[in-house]
């Protein structure tokens, strides 16, 4: 079987971006025996490193244009023309991300479904991201043959937008979080409180509750910063920081609150992700909407308790491990730091439920399950 895989994705630095990324990382280690072909474009965006090593595998073939991604929007979601094997050649399976549906000859479609938020809350977006994704699902709902959904929510609302779609033809395949997270509570306590304390330094930080995601509107932001002054109001000697990391990405910035006690960091490398998710209090993550949530596993995996909402994906992602919250109330959100800043013996029961709950989610299983996809399609 030729799979062919749409990276382009990879250079962005998204959820969808390690998503992508790591899924064909996880596929071509447990899957010898298929040819994969990765198709990559940008105009000036290089080929992401990560994905220039995956050249080691001898399965793979790596297809790199200049293309930029709002010519091959143009061409493959407006005017639909020119088969991707035009590109790439022969392929039994196709695998679309959230930004193109080409045409395709023979191939079979498969798209990954990770949220709908610009069907549901277009309001949140630019006009062209919103235009974009109307054009391609246009197309995937008619053409595609499989839909992976990365939650059951992000499959009941893909349903309903399309009622079209089969419901036979959509799956829930969970994304995870690298294994690096659930490898960090395995090291010794002496070397986990070592990479605390140098990401702390690093970073400024001692004792703080964590934010983390681009930095958007449906992220909530101002609600969670509002909640947390509401916290320093009532407790005035609290030391207690909120740091909020993760790049700029559209709608009106929250740089305006920043203080000595929220800290702003934006970008962070992903070589200090795990240390940082590993030195919060908790995680804040009050979200007025995910298909996913991925920062969720990530401070699940290093058993450190999440604070998020109960609307959307995020009770299912969660469980009982974490505190739900209703992301439209600064008071539920406020009561919700409250109660976990409270009592380090509550924290500590969440963080043993935090790691059992997260071991459901992993990229081998991801991998697996969407390579049975790929093989059931193309039987």
């Amino acid at each position: 079987m030729i799979i062919g895989i749409d990276v382009s994705s990879t250079a962005y630095g998204t959820g969808v971006s390690n998503y992508t990324l790591n899924l064909v990382r996880h596929l071509l280690k447990c899957d010898h025996n298929n040819t994969y072909k990765l198709f990559y474009s940008s105009l000036r965006l290089p080929l992401p490193t990560e994905i220039q090593k995956l050249n080691k595998y001898k399965n793979v073939k790596i297809y790199h244009f200049r293309l930029p991604l709002t010519f091959l929007a143009y061409l493959w979601n407006r005017l639909h023309i020119i088969p991707v094997e035009f590109f790439i050649g022969k392929c039994d399976i196709f695998h679309t991300s959230d930004w193109t549906q080409p045409p395709l000859l023979n191939a079979k479609g498969i798209t990954t479904i990770h949220d709908l938020t610009p069907f549901l809350y277009p309001q949140w977006l630019h006009n062209k991201i919103v235009s974009t994704h109307h054009q391609k699902m246009y197309w995937a709902s008619k053409k595609c043959q499989h839909f992976i959904c990365v939650s059951q929510n992000s499959k009941n609302d893909l349903l309903k937008i399309f009622p079209n779609i089969d419901p036979q033809k959509c799956s829930v395949v969970y994304e995870a979080a690298e294994n690096k997270y659930g490898q960090f509570i395995k090291l010794p306590l002496a070397t986990q409180n070592k990479k605390k304390a140098t990401i702390e330094k690093q970073y400024g930080l001692k004792r703080f509750i964590l934010s983390q995601g681009t930095r958007e509107p449906r992220k909530n932001l101002p609600r969670l910063i509002a909640a947390f002054n509401l916290y320093r109001q009532s407790n005035p000697r609290s030391k207690i920081e909120l740091a909020i990391t993760g790049k700029y990405g559209w709608g009106k910035d929250i740089l305006k609150f920043k203080s000595p006690y929220i800290k702003i960091l934006g970008y962070i490398p992903e070589k200090d992700m795990v240390a940082l998710h590993a030195s919060a209090l908790f995680l804040a993550y009050p979200s007025l909407y995910e298909g996913f949530g991925l920062p969720l596993i990530k401070s699940m995996k290093v058993g450190v308790p999440v604070l998020t909402s109960s609307t959307s994906s995020m009770p299912e992602i969660v469980g009982d491990s974490g505190i739900l919250v209703k992301p439209t109330s600064i008071e539920e959100i406020y009561l919700g730091i409250k109660k976990l800043l409270s009592s380090s013996s509550y924290r500590k029961k969440l963080s043993k439920k935090a790691i059992r709950y997260a071991t459901k989610f992993s990229w081998e299983q991801t991998a697996q399950n969407t390579l049975n996809i790929y093989s059931k399609l193309n039987s």
